[in-house]
């Protein structure tokens, strides 16, 4: 058995080899979607009937990410600290991902001029980094990809990075309240995440003083996922948050896992068949992050945000110059630019820049921890 909370020390779990096998995950499914039909299709989603590889890989990530970032508020402690370091997670390789849709993937695409593709106020829309992460704006340019079988969209999976921003909200919000620090706290805390998430708000496209009273807040209608999605991606980030709050009492078991698998499968074809599959599919995804067993292929870098990013985009070009290879080929093809972008976007902007924040907030904190004993030692000598 290997303990949760164990595994959520910093060098205690393969959470990195979890992520990866997401993003590769994401990027498989979305093969299917954007390469000419090949006369086949998902088999996760055959064999489910309801998810497939794609969205498996998104539930994956917020499922961490709940646990993770839920973890790193409750060590900081500190609004400042901890709203640094997720801008430093998510804001430098979309930045660098925007500079790459607008001077590389759009000249090279475009069926427009040219001059015409960089006097259009669509191009530099893409640089307007707080809508893609903040407003759910993503990236689609003049000319480019509009005969694709998904048309336009440079970066698909940008949809998710807004609803990532709202979860780190609610983490921010019960945090302050004091809640992540218990299990009952942090039970009441996804508890309220939840709530949130019924409560669904629209936002208008831009936040301005004129378009604030548009903002408008009702029920979520729950016949509506995502597309491609039976589910949604925010309550496994809530139950992350629930399973940080409770980790010194939870351990996972091997064959637990295999015990949940077993149960799916002998009652698949009932109506409580995709609410065991969750089940099954979360205790799968925590023994994958926990067993010493899989520890030698935790990758040594953490390329799974970039390949997250880079994936569809490389994938656009493949089925724009070749739509009708197959989508294992396709797959095959765009790997290695996908890995290339994905280890230019670590090595260059994510690793440096986080590197950075933790040095200074390190520097900073050990900063204030020594103010304290100088002025006592000032305090001392004053008396002498």
């Amino acid at each position: 058995m290997y303990p949760l909370s164990h595994a959520l020390s910093r060098n205690g779990n393969n959470f990195d080899l979890v992520r990866l096998m997401a993003a590769v995950s994401v990027v498989y499914g979305h093969s299917y979607l954007l390469q000419a039909p090949d006369g086949t299709s998902d088999w996760v989603e055959n064999a489910l009937g309801f998810d497939g590889f794609g969205a498996l890989g998104v539930y994956a990530f917020f499922l961490l990410s709940g646990m993770l970032v839920t973890a790193s508020f409750d060590r900081q402690r500190s609004v400042p600290r901890f709203a640094v370091l997720r801008i430093a997670r998510l804001w430098p390789a979309v930045a660098l991902g925007s500079l790459v849709t607008v001077f590389v993937v759009g000249p090279l695409f475009t069926t427009l001029p040219l001059r015409e593709y960089f006097s259009s106020a669509m191009t530099w829309s893409n640089l307007d980094n707080f809508s893609t992460i903040v407003m759910k704006t993503g990236w689609a340019l003049p000319g480019v990809f509009e005969h694709n079988r998904f048309a336009v969209s440079v970066c698909g999976p940008l949809w998710t990075l807004p609803l990532e921003v709202r979860c780190y909200l609610i983490v921010l919000v019960t945090g302050m309240l004091g809640l992540l620090s218990s299990p009952r706290g942090a039970a009441l805390a996804a508890a309220l995440g939840i709530a949130a998430f019924v409560l669904r708000v629209h936002l208008p496209p831009h936040l301005t003083p004129h378009s604030l009273p548009l903002v408008q807040i009702g029920l979520r209608d729950f016949s509506e996922t995502p597309g491609g999605y039976s589910f949604w991606p925010e309550p496994f980030f809530m139950l992350g948050m629930l399973l940080y709050g409770l980790c010194e009492r939870i351990s996972i078991n091997g064959l637990a896992a295999l015990a949940f698998t077993m149960v799916f499968l002998v009652f698949r074809d009932t109506a409580g068949a995709q609410p065991l599959f969750y089940l099954a599919f979360v205790y799968g995804v925590l023994w994958v992050g926990t067993t010493p067993l899989l520890r030698r292929f935790v990758p040594r870098h953490d390329y799974s945000y970039g390949i997250y990013l880079y994936g569809f985009m490389v994938q656009q070009c493949v089925a724009n110059i070749a739509p009708q290879l197959s989508h294992v080929t396709a797959v095959l093809i765009a790997a290695p630019v996908i890995l290339l972008c994905a280890a230019v976007s670590w090595h260059c902007v994510e690793r440096p820049v986080l590197m950075w924040c933790r040095g200074r907030l390190a520097r900073r904190r050990a900063a204030l921890a020594e103010a304290p004993s100088i002025a006592e030692r000032g305090a001392r000598q004053t008396v002498r």
